[in-house]
């Protein structure tokens, strides 16, 4: 679930720098971890990061990291995950440091572990990637220079490109984590063109010699949490969308992110489910409540708070059943709805001269279904109310 507390998906007991350690080794430690962002501790504890995209722009890596860190903003460590996420994209970040009710630094949570949890999200099991994809994506020919590529990448604020080959088709991908790994710090030289005897910079090489192939791409079809599932097994952070064999568009981690902090303010409503049901119906329950708020919510115009109350009851042989009242706050008025088992409806039949009478007996509905029509109940009414409100007009 979104639900859980972020700790429960961070990374305990972070690595760190202090901020005079040289961007060089940061770098190293970076690559040596597949790291993405760092926390950088002061002497009095004081919690900075720095980045990948930031170290990309240093003008030496030769530079101590505290001329490129910054202040994060911090996640407490009980903040419900969904949370978070809101939280750091709205902060601008790609991640942020966990920190107790004292600020204490106790763990970070990356867009790594965001994907690793969206990866096994039931929430989004049916959203199609198509929701949340970047339709034509920003591209470059694989002859085309890498400086040509760090300029695109500053010019358009992202941090990869699609590499086409010369008839159009993708065939890789660079990224900025490419250029700062292979020409701001390469393990070989790169003065010497590939043709022997020429000279060439290292930025006015061809993107070929440092992309990332064969592409790892989906299909148009695949849900969220498949290229989630994608993302976190390739430590990627941006996938091609293709057709067959046809680029779409491209969907990022901070794309999906982005998503689900929509998600959150659609449903930004506060819901309270007083009572016992069984824990396993948790998920599905709040799925349905998404749907059917949205839905009461295009009635009512807003709602102010939603209360759920469950009373789980056992008839004589110890089969379980539920009541289920809902009360839907609205800036006009107080709705409540009811969920119930029904009552078979009594028969009487004849036979050999005698009434026989069915008697009537309870139907064991299980909580999601006395939940739905408890919702249904109070959708009902509120359409009742708007259709009075605001006849429909018959034309003639």
């Amino acid at each position: 679930m979104l639900n859980e507390p972020i700790i429960e998906i961070a990374t305990k007991d972070p690595v760190t720098i202090t901020p005079d350690t040289p961007i060089s080794k940061a770098i190293g430690i970076m690559e040596k971890h597949h790291f993405h962002n760092l926390i950088v501790l002061d002497e009095e504890e004081n919690i900075y990061l720095v980045t990948m995209h930031d170290l990309l722009l240093a003008s030496s890596i030769n530079e101590n990291v505290e001329t490129l860190m910054f202040k994060p903003h911090c996640v407490n460590q009980n903040t419900p995950v969904i949370d978070a996420i809101c939280e750091i994209i709205d902060s601008g970040q790609r991640a942020a440091p966990v920190v107790d009710d004292e600020g204490k630094l106790v763990g970070i949570v990356t867009d790594y572990d965001i994907m690793s949890r969206v990866g096994r999200s039931e929430l989004l099991k049916d959203v199609k990637i198509t929701k949340v994809m970047t339709r034509d994506p920003i591209t470059i020919y694989e002859d085309e220079s890498i400086g040509k590529a760090r300029s695109l990448m500053r010019k358009h604020n992202i941090g990869r490109l699609i590499v086409l080959d010369r008839n159009g088709n993708p065939v890789g991908m660079v990224t900025e984590d490419d250029i700062l790994r292979k020409i701001y710090k390469p393990k070989r030289k790169m003065t010497v063109g590939e043709m022997a005897g020429e000279k060439i910079p290292r930025m006015s090489q061809p993107v070929s010699i440092i992309m990332n192939t064969p592409l790892i791409s989906a299909e148009v079809d695949s849900t969220i949490p498949e290229v989630a599932r994608i993302m976190e097994k390739y430590d990627i952070r941006g996938v091609p969308i293709m057709k067959r064999g046809m680029l779409k568009g491209i969907v990022t981690r901070i794309d999906i992110m982005k998503y689900i902090r929509e998600l959150r303010k659609e449903r930004a409503v506060e819901v309270e489910i007083h009572g016992e049901f069984d824990e396993e119906m948790r998920e599905l329950a709040e799925r349905i409540l998404m749907t059917e708020v949205k839905k009461i919510a295009k009635y009512s115009g807003k709602l102010h708070w939603i209360k759920i109350v469950v009373k789980k009851e056992h008839d004589k042989g110890g089969v379980s059943y539920y009541h289920v009242k809902v009360y839907v706050k609205t800036p006009r008025k107080l709705y409540v709805g009811e969920g119930r088992p029904k009552l078979s409806t009594s028969k009487r039949m004849e036979m050999e001269g005698e009434d026989i009478v069915l008697v009537t007996e309870k139907q064991r509905w299980d909580f999601i279904e006395v939940l739905k029509d408890a919702l249904d109940a109070v959708l009902k009414r509120i359409e009742m109310d708007k259709e009075r409100d605001h006849p429909k007009h018959v034309k003639r």
